[in-house]
């Protein structure tokens, strides 16, 4: 039971753009850490002499970065802590909110999971909710934008 928690836990920690996490439950401490690519690369002597002219280089693919704050309008709804976003109570049920509903503030806007305690987030005021910036069962960070209300 604790090795599947374990492994799920790391692939999330894999795909998302977390790069150091400390967890610790029941008996189980588990530090995750991602080698920063850019340091990687600046420290390893290069292979052969460096060319003249510039290579162009492909661009990597696109890695889906956060959202910036300016690019969204309203108040922002941020995670209060990691863990696993969810917009519904079950697989089964409607969302809380979507675009465009109408909250109160206090309504239950989404749910985030951390080690098996599912968290309540609350619309900080009343509004329209303008866009969500996640989707289900995304690892979410401390502090990232989650969705916004326009009030």
């Amino acid at each position: 039971m604790k090795l599947d928690i374990i492994k799920e836990l790391m692939d999330k920690f894999s795909d998302s753009d977390i790069h150091k996490m400390d967890v610790e439950f029941d008996d189980i401490k588990i530090k995750l850490e991602k080698e920063d690519v850019k340091e990687v690369v600046m420290t390893q002597a290069p292979a052969m002499p460096m060319p003249s002219q510039p290579v162009p280089v492909p661009a990597a693919p696109a890695l889906s970065a956060p959202v910036q704050e300016e690019s969204v309008s309203g108040e922002m709804v941020k995670a209060p802590l990691v863990g696993v976003f969810y917009s519904k109570n079950s697989p089964e049920a409607k969302s809380f909110v979507e675009v465009g509903s109408h909250v109160n503030a206090g309504d239950t806007l989404c749910i985030i999971e951390a080690m098996k305690v599912m968290n309540e987030i609350k619309a900080p005021i009343s509004g329209t909710v303008t866009s969500i910036l996640v989707k289900d069962e995304d690892l979410v960070e401390f502090d990232q934008v989650l969705m916004s209300i326009q009030g």
